[in-house]
């Protein structure tokens, strides 16, 4: 919420230009995708291997699947994370002066949510696929800034390599901020000054530059519903990867005692 008050007190100024308002909407989106981002990975990289002996012993005595696990886990964080977007969107939305209507109110809160649930996605298999918070902590970090250096604000996608372009797509921010600025910009009349040498009159100039032009808000929305489910299911097959499996024992098979090191025999 600091964050929220420190970005509507920054846009917060009444008379402003409506062309120098682009650059400030554009950075202000990509703030709150970056922001959310960081806010909603940070706190569940440790879950997982903190609770790995907890469910370990659990799983030895057959309580419950992993994939309950693995779903109780996910559905509890929801509420946290689906709600604090929302009072973050509530906040910043009407302090930045975007579309003031009710239907890209409601699609920008949606955005929000959904990159929520990627930036937590991510954090969930990022601690499912390691074996401590220390190793998780330090392999979060350099995910998040390969995905915001293709996030699409710091280099344009027609001045990368074809192969880098594949892989930008793998970027959740990528995705965010794109829905973001098509829900604002697409079909924006943005006024002019008399006599201004370059003028942006319309949104779909802004997307152009921004190489968005022949991207859809559906097929935006759909990359981040994609990753979320992609992110899940490896995140489920890393925990069964590093959950340990145990055959059952037959009926009336009684565990051996432990055998004694090669050492203490050759002592005796």
């Amino acid at each position: 919420m600091i964050f929220a008050v420190a970005l509507s007190v920054a846009y917060s100024k009444k008379d402003i230009d409506a062309q120098k308002a682009i650059q400030d909407k554009t950075g202000a989106m990509f703030f709150m995708a970056v922001n959310q981002a960081f806010g909603m990975i940070g706190p569940v990289l440790g879950s997982f291997p903190i609770e790995r002996g907890i469910v370990l012993r659990e799983r030895m005595a057959r309580s419950y699947r992993l994939s309950a696990y693995y779903l109780a886990k996910v559905w509890s964080e929801m509420p946290v994370v689906c709600g604090l977007p929302v009072v973050f969107g509530c906040i910043t939305y009407p302090a930045l002066r975007l579309r003031r209507d009710i239907k890209h109110f409601g699609i920008f809160l949606l955005i929000m949510v959904l990159n929520s649930i990627c930036a937590t996605s991510l954090g969930i298999l990022v601690s499912a696929a390691t074996s401590s918070f220390r190793e998780a902590n330090s392999i979060a970090p350099v995910i998040m800034v390969i995905s915001l250096l293709f996030g699409g604000f710091y280099v344009n996608s027609q001045n990368m390599h074809p192969f880098l372009v594949g892989l930008s797509q793998l970027s959740f921010i990528r995705h965010t901020f794109a829905a973001l600025s098509i829900n604002e910009f697409k079909g924006l009349h943005i006024p002019c000054e008399k006599g201004a040498a370059d003028c942006v009159s319309g949104g779909d100039q802004v997307l152009s530059r921004l190489s968005l032009d022949t991207l859809t808000l559906g097929r935006a929305i759909l990359g981040q519903v994609a990753l979320i489910g992609m992110f899940n299911i490896c995140a489920l097959a890393a925990l069964r990867r590093n959950m340990p499996s145990f055959e059952p024992l037959k009926s009336g098979q009684v565990p051996g005692p432990p055998s004694e090191p090669e050492g203490k025999k050759q002592g005796t």
